[in-house]
């Protein structure tokens, strides 16, 4: 296939907030791309509140072309996520983070499907997980596929099928920093949608809904190659728990059908559950307190009723033998 795109018709905008050597690393992987007939802009939208992101590109990125945008005041990563929609102006578009690598086939690759697919309104791929002291992607030994069972693009055109792929059991799905977008699109589920579905104000599975609003204007496409490596460390967003966040997510989930009864979803309640008892300081020695106990007892019930299900034990062992 041919691709006929337009200069800088892709803008490539990077998040980045006080980590200029994990900056440094997404950047080499974009100036690294392999050779194609595509032209993209590159633009760090920096939220620092120090100047070492700005030093590092100042001296080593100094006469490559990189656009730098300063950020003043802006501390929340969906703020920051709507500023950046606000602005593009291509034809398509990539919004990552300053702790992502991408495949050097990234660009010819995502591009190549909403080039020659006007129905799709955004691609996604396989990816990488790796842990957060690993910096050169040559050297991921411990980096493990996300998406176990993918062998050939899937299309999603429903929130159900989408949504179901964010339970547990469900093979995973392709992480928010992997899509290229038909930007047109993304302003228009970005700028409009009411991103604080619970408390606190800074949603922890926004994407999710995010990415299943955009199922409004065409098909979402997953395509099997893993293009981007993800780093998995404690200051993601989603690895802290909300459970109104997750509550609310749960009801989106089930106001688009997906059956609230099915192991998947229950599965899906009790994790959440057991994450937030363990990130909580001094939960067991409240014990005592009666909402803790309800909580415990609560979760407890949850697994008994589950582990009767023999569903439950076929995602158990496909989870610990992918």
């Amino acid at each position: 296939m041919t691709l006929i795109l337009k200069k800088q018709n892709i803008q490539v905008y990077i998040l980045s907030r006080n980590r200029p050597d994990y900056l440094r690393v997404t950047l080499d992987s974009l100036l690294k791309q392999n050779h194609s007939p595509i032209k993209f802009e590159i633009i760090v939208s920096d939220s620092s509140d120090n100047d070492d992101v700005c030093n590092m590109i100042d001296e080593d990125y100094a006469y490559k072309n990189i656009k730098y945008i300063r950020r003043s005041g802006v501390t929340s990563h969906m703020g920051h996520t709507q500023l950046v929609v606000s602005e593009l102006n291509s034809e398509y578009s990539v919004i990552f983070h300053d702790d992502d690598i991408l495949h050097p086939d990234y660009m010819i690759d995502m591009s190549l499907f909403l080039n020659n697919n006007e129905n799709i309104v955004a691609v996604g791929c396989n990816g990488m997980n790796f842990k957060n002291n690993t910096s050169d992607p040559k050297n991921l030994l411990d980096a493990k596929l996300r998406i176990y069972n993918l062998s050939s693009p899937i299309k999603f055109n429903n929130e159900k099928e989408f949504l179901e792929r964010y339970l547990p059991g469900n093979n995973s799905n392709a992480v928010l920093p992997s899509y290229m977008y038909r930007t047109k699109y993304l302003k228009e589920v970005m700028l409009n949608f009411p991103f604080r579905i619970g408390k606190p104000k800074e949603p922890s599975h926004a994407d999710a809904l995010m990415l299943s609003s955009l199922l409004k204007y065409g098909t979402i496409v997953w395509i099997e190659k893993p293009l981007i490596y993800y780093r998995i460390h404690a200051s993601r967003l989603s690895a802290s728990e909300s459970i109104p966040e997750r509550l609310a997510l749960v009801n989106y989930m089930k106001k688009k059908g997906v059956e609230k009864h099915s192991t998947n979803l229950i599965l899906f309640r009790v994790l959440f559950w057991v994450k937030w008892i363990l990130q909580q300081e001094n939960f067991s020695s409240n014990i005592t307190h009666r909402r803790n106990r309800v909580i415990i007892l609560s979760v407890f019930l949850k697994i008994i009723k589950i582990s009767m299900r023999w569903d439950f034990w076929k995602i158990v062992f496909k989870r610990l033998f992918k």
